[in-house]
């Protein structure tokens, strides 16, 4: 017999001794009342009669849920528990008994929300206790059983902002943590039932965690929230939408105390803010299809730094060889032994994209002068792969045929590429857009 079920035993065991109790209880409550009905009318008075009316009803009311659970009518011993409510809403046993209702039936989230529905109802610290519990129990279960999500962090988090002094929830919080951030992980991507994604609801927990430690700043909370707020994996995929929330957050937990371990996460992530924002001029001519201006953003300072720091290899946290793709929908957060780094998705790391730019990161001189190179792919016309188009822009020194002769000059060659799966055809510009251009399909 394996946990579970060993588990489900001893909650059935324990709904069973509940039910056992309240009937117990409800013949206890009938025979005070009829022995004070005889002293009541004994005095004459009637006051105390209506007073015990609805206690003797509710007990009524759970007697019958219980003897529809015998039966396995849920649905009617709900009923009863419900009506049972509407005699007295504060009544503690009635929200019990519901519980354990759901609990026979299996439907656990439904018993979790009637237990906190109870305590905000009553303010009965028992209540809480038993639907904290159960949250943890229901954790325990998705980490073991290699289910951990974001739910299971949520559930962790309602813990923590109802009881802070519980060790159990931090050695959940450290389980969460080592199931959740693992290597090559898209969590932050991952779209929820709501259509929110994952850094959506990465971020809501954050300020909760955060929002829970301003009104008890325990250092156990604490070091939970400065280890939350970094992955610990090799691989990380984000939603380069997210960068600006992230960064804000990152600013937000260095506040709580000993950040050291973050600013190299910080500049990071700073950096990739940075190289979208130099990068949206060249998206915006692209996009345009009037691509005459992206000769101008190739010879600008700014982009020339960036291809030799490449070829140099003096790139600070924007990793990159050859070809470094640049896109604006995905990109992955890099950690080797804590040094951070980014890398945007290529195309065919993200089909999906609007369109990715290819900076050339090669070291290749002509006649002593260093080429300049860009690229573009745009999104996909049919949602797959292929047809798949390269347009390619070369700042280089060439041959020009000038009066029938060739001449070597600096010039732009503009190269468009469509690849298929039986092949690809280029169409090539030479002297594009000078006083001899050329054209030449291949």
């Amino acid at each position: 017999m394996d946990e579970k079920e060993i588990r489900r035993k001893k909650q059935a065991a324990a709904a069973r001794e509940q039910r056992r109790k309240r009937r117990k209880r409800a013949v206890m409550i009938e025979r005070t009342a009829i022995a004070l009905l005889i002293v009541v009318f004994l005095v004459g008075g009637t006051v105390l009669i209506w007073n015990l009316m609805p206690g003797i009803k509710v007990a009524k009311r759970l007697e019958a849920a219980d003897a529809f659970v015998e039966t396995s009518n849920y649905e009617e011993a709900i009923a009863s528990c419900e009506e049972a409510l509407q005699i007295d809403s504060k009544s503690v046993e009635a929200y019990r008994a519901m519980a354990g209702v759901y609990l026979t039936s299996k439907d656990r989230e439904a018993a979790e929300q009637t237990l906190y529905r109870g305590w905000e109802c009553t303010l009965d610290e028992g209540l809480l206790q038993e639907y904290c519990v159960h949250l943890l129990n229901d954790a325990v279960e998705e980490i073991n059983g290699q289910n951990c999500t974001f739910a299971t962090l949520d559930k962790c988090v309602t813990v923590l902002e109802n009881d802070q002094d519980s060790a159990d929830v931090y050695q959940l919080l450290d389980a969460c943590y080592e199931h959740l951030f693992v290597d090559d992980t898209t969590i932050f991507c991952d779209v929820n039932e709501n259509g929110m994604s994952g850094f959506n609801d990465y971020l809501s927990l954050m300020n909760r965690m955060m929002d829970v430690c301003s009104q008890n700043p325990k250092e156990e909370l604490k070091q939970e929230i400065l280890k939350f707020a970094a992955p610990s994996g090799k691989l990380t995929w984000i939603n380069v939408g997210s960068l600006q929330e992230y960064l804000e957050l990152i600013g937000r937990v260095s506040a709580l105390g000993d950040a050291g371990n973050l600013e190299m996460f910080k500049l990071c992530l700073e950096k990739a803010v940075w190289a979208q924002n130099l990068f949206g001029t060249a998206f915006t001519i692209f996009e345009s299809g009037e691509f005459e201006p992206i000769k101008e953003f190739m010879q600008s300072a700014d982009y020339i730094a960036v291809r030799d720091q490449f070829i140099s290899g003096t790139m600070e946290y924007w990793s990159g060889k050859t070809y470094i793709p640049v896109s604006r929908e995905r990109m992955k957060l890099l950690n080797q032994d804590g040094q951070w780094s980014f890398a945007f998705a290529a195309f065919d790391e993200y089909p999906q994209t609007s369109g990715v730019i290819n900076i050339w990161g090669a070291k290749q001189e002509d006649a002593g002068v260093q080429r300049l190179c860009i690229s573009y792919e745009p999104a996909s016309q049919s949602g797959e792969y292929y047809p798949h188009t390269t347009y390619e822009f070369v700042y280089l020194y060439s041959n020009v045929k000038i009066a029938g002769e060739y001449v070597p000059q600096m010039n732009y060659r503009f190269e468009t590429r469509t690849a298929a799966p039986e092949g690809t055809t280029s169409q090539l510009i030479g002297d594009w857009g000078g006083e001899y251009e050329w054209t030449m399909d291949y």
